[in-house]
C-alpha cells in the first residue's frame, strides 16, 4: 500500500515538476474549484462577500503589517501550488514584493464582479481566476 502512495506521490511531483505543457482549461478548472471553496467561509453560500475577502486578507497577513509578503501568499496559495509566484507578480502590480489590500482585494474584486453589486459567484471567481490562470501559463511555460 504504501508504495503505491509513493509511486502516485512520485507521479504528482514529476507532473508539478515536467509542468511545461501548457494546461487546458479543464485543468485550470481544477485548480481554481478549491480555491473558491476556501475562500468561501462565512457564510458558505457560493457567494464570495468582499467582506469575506477583506477578512481572510487579514487572516493570512500574519504579521499584521497591512500587506501580504511572498510568504504569507505562498501560506495562502498552498505552497505548491504551481502558479504561486506567477501569481504573486501578476497582483503585486506596484512590483515592490509585497500585495497591498488594493492590490490583492480591491483591485481583484472589482475586476471580477462583473455586474457590480457586493458579492462574486462562484462563475464570476472562476472565469476571472481560469482566465488569469490561462493567461500566465501562456505565458510561463
Amino acid at each position: 500500500e504504501n508504495v503505491m502512495q509513493l509511486v502516485i506521490f512520485s507521479c504528482l511531483v514529476v507532473f508539478a515538476i515536467g509542468q511545461h505543457h501548457h494546461l487546458n482549461n479543464h485543468e485550470l478548472q481544477q485548480l481554481v474549484d478549491p480555491g473558491f471553496q476556501s475562500l468561501d467561509i462565512n457564510p458558505k453560500d457560493g457567494l464570495l462577500e468582499h467582506d469575506e475577502l477583506s477578512k481572510l486578507f487579514d487572516m493570512r497577513d500574519t504579521d499584521g503589517n497591512g500587506n501580504l509578503s511572498r510568504e504569507e501568499f505562498g501560506a495562502h496559495t498552498g505552497l505548491d501550488f504551481l502558479f504561486k509566484d506567477p501569481l504573486f507578480d501578476h497582483f503585486d502590480t506596484d512590483h515592490d514584493g509585497v500585495l497591498s489590500k488594493d492590490e490583492f482585494v480591491e483591485k481583484p474584486f472589482a475586476e471580477m464582479n462583473q455586474n457590480g453589486d457586493s458579492e462574486v459567484s462562484r462563475h464570476e471567481f472562476d472565469h476571472f481566476y481560469t482566465q488569469l490562470l490561462h493567461h500566465i501559463n501562456q505565458h510561463h511555460g
